[in-house]
């Protein structure tokens, strides 16, 4: 993975802790779907190891949210 994409990954990660400590329902959907569309979206280009990652960052924050049974 390029140094990049990894800084757009972390960038995602950062939005969506944000959100979660902020307990911001709305920053949080929106974060999400985004982290979502640049997983599984065909929009922006991206390579196999970003693909991944954001995918394991979506995967954490479902985990996330089972786990701290937000209202969201």
């Amino acid at each position: 993975m390029s140094r990049a994409e990894a800084q757009r990954v972390q960038h995602y990660h950062d939005r969506l802790m944000q959100a979660v400590q902020a307990q911001d329902a709305a920053a949080l959907r929106q974060a999400k779907q985004e982290v979502l569309q640049a997983a599984y979206g065909r929009r922006l280009p991206a390579t196999p190891p970003l693909r991944q990652a954001l995918r394991r960052l979506s995967l954490l924050m479902a985990a996330l949210r089972l786990y701290r049974r937000a209202p969201w």
